[in-house]
């Protein structure tokens, strides 16, 4: 219900009249089992719209957080799997992640957990790369989130993808988003191929892109030449390992943006740019605007 809501407060935000139904970005349906009442955590029943037999393929297909055991019922599990296959996107809040996990579609991707079930997850599918330090994780067209805020983040990585980034925009900051849409560790559509050592490359500059790391620290991480990281890099991703580099930063810097008491050079200084200057010339260079025009999708 969390998110149903969030979502229609995307739509909301964006109306020009009072009427929720035609402001809706997203027609949310609620599927259970069967269509008998399922009783919630607190205790209010939920009635189901649609039984798993009835339900349509969609485009997102949400996973919620529960309590208790892994509801890993062969049938459930099947038909996750097939909402997958046929091009469905897949978002997986806090323990819901064991669900996503037990259908064996998380094996050999990226994915966050809540860090009570990192134990479970690890025991039951070794395959599957956690990193349950990282709030959010995108891998391609599966979607992670440790706990609520990160859900909430989440739903403004939906909004961005189907609507546009001023819309998420909007949404990220009515709903005091963390990520405020640059916040992701992980692949946003870039781990969709299978060099390991790349992967793991990218893992790492994600995580430390801010702490002044070079090509050279990057290499040695993964136990390769500083060349011949960059010739496999530039083959797969089509960018350098400085490139990237400068592209998580400035990813970061949009996020920071969205605070509107941080200054331009307290931005720069907590991206790892030696001053404001040179902030400002890169981020032009990869946004193709000025940080105070990005700035401005937040209040517009």
């Amino acid at each position: 219900m969390l998110i149903r809501e969030l979502l229609a407060v995307a739509g909301t935000l964006n109306a020009r009249e009072p009427d929720l139904k035609a402001a809706a970005m997203f027609d949310v349906t609620l599927v259970g089992p069967t269509l008998q009442p399922v009783r919630s955590f607190t205790g209010p029943a939920l009635l189901p719209e649609r039984s798993l037999r009835t339900a349509r393929q969609a485009n997102v297909l949400v996973l919620p957080s529960f309590y208790g055991d892994v509801p890993a019922v062969p049938s459930l599990l099947r038909w996750i799997v097939k909402h997958y296959e046929a091009g469905g996107c897949i978002l997986a809040s806090a323990s819901g992640v064991r669900v996503l996990a037990a259908t064996g579609l998380l094996d050999g991707r990226d994915a966050t957990c809540n860090l009570a079930d990192r134990r479970s997850i690890t025991a039951a599918r070794p395959a599957v790369r956690l990193s349950p330090q990282s709030p959010l994780v995108v891998d391609g067209r599966l979607i992670t989130a440790a706990s609520i805020t990160p859900t909430i983040d989440a739903c403004a990585h939906l909004v961005s993808h189907f609507h546009g980034e001023k819309a998420a925009l909007k949404f990220a900051r009515y709903a005091n988003s963390a990520r405020q849409l640059a916040d992701v560790n992980g692949a946003n559509g870039r781990n969709e191929h299978t060099d390991a050592r790349v992967q793991a490359a990218q893992r790492y500059i994600e995580q430390h892109n801010c702490a002044g790391i070079t090509p050279d620290d990057v290499a040695r991480h993964v136990a390769m030449s500083q060349r011949n990281l960059a010739r496999r890099f530039h083959a797969t991703l089509g960018v350098t390992p400085v490139q990237y580099i400068l592209q998580c930063r400035i990813e970061q810097a949009k996020r920071l943006l969205a605070r509107p008491n941080l200054s331009l050079r307290r931005v720069a200084i907590e991206t790892g740019f030696s001053d404001e200057t040179v902030f400002r010339r890169a981020f032009k260079q990869l946004e193709g605007k000025a940080p105070s025009a990005w700035r401005t999708l937040f209040v517009s």
